[in-house]
């Protein structure tokens, strides 16, 4: 069994290095801070992920996603769908371990919905690796039991939460400067094309 957090105790353990299991509204996700690469590599070595598979990241806000270290056309997908179970796949913002961007130069970035995943990287106040909870291979954690039976290892503990949709959110990219599906989810390709053409046609 995990041991239990206050959103409090668990941003003080990732600004300690520190993984802390959290629910967002797709499934319970496995953090650290993303710009602590140690925090990063002991995230990697407790999911058993392999190399060269990116990892996913959260932001505290809409608006650090049109910062200038940041800026994407892709910026309104997240201004219409944020905070919610979309992830933009944008170039590599600098400062980034490199298993984040697994040497591919490019990061997967949302917003989560759920309120304690919101508090806990508005509390942070930098972007959060979000990963599912579980060790490769297995299903993605949805409950608090099935976070405690996971098999992770080197985990601070677990903000409890009721159980969560446990599907995965739909990823969304830029392929020859037009807008790509890298993986169907919630949110459907009609709508998101439907926000990106009538943004294009104001360009």
């Amino acid at each position: 069994m995990l041991p239990r957090l206050t959103v409090e105790q668990a941003v003080a353990r990732m600004r300690g290095g520190g993984l802390v299991v959290f629910p967002t509204e797709t499934s319970f996700g496995l953090g650290c801070r993303a710009l602590d690469p140690g925090a990063v590599e002991k995230l990697v070595e407790a999911k058993g992920r392999p190399a060269g598979k990116p990892l996913p990241i959260l932001l505290p806000s809409v608006e650090i996603l049109m910062s200038s270290e940041m800026e994407t056309p892709l910026a309104v997908l997240a201004q219409r769908f944020w905070p919610g179970p979309l992830t933009l796949v944008i170039p590599a913002f600098p400062g980034l371990p490199a298993p984040i961007t697994a040497s591919t130069n490019m990061v997967g970035v949302r917003m989560s919905a759920h309120p304690i995943a919101q508090a806990l990287v508005a509390g942070l106040g930098e972007p959060v690796v979000a990963t599912s909870a579980n060790v490769t291979g297995k299903p993605a954690a949805s409950s608090v039991a099935e976070c405690d039976t996971s098999g992770l290892t080197g985990v601070d503990g677990l903000i409890e939460a009721e159980a969560v949709a446990g599907s995965a959110s739909t990823v969304v990219g830029l392929v020859d400067g037009d807008l790509h599906i890298f993986r169907a989810g919630p949110i459907g390709e009609d709508e998101l094309r439907e926000v990106w053409e009538a943004a294009r046609s104001r360009a």
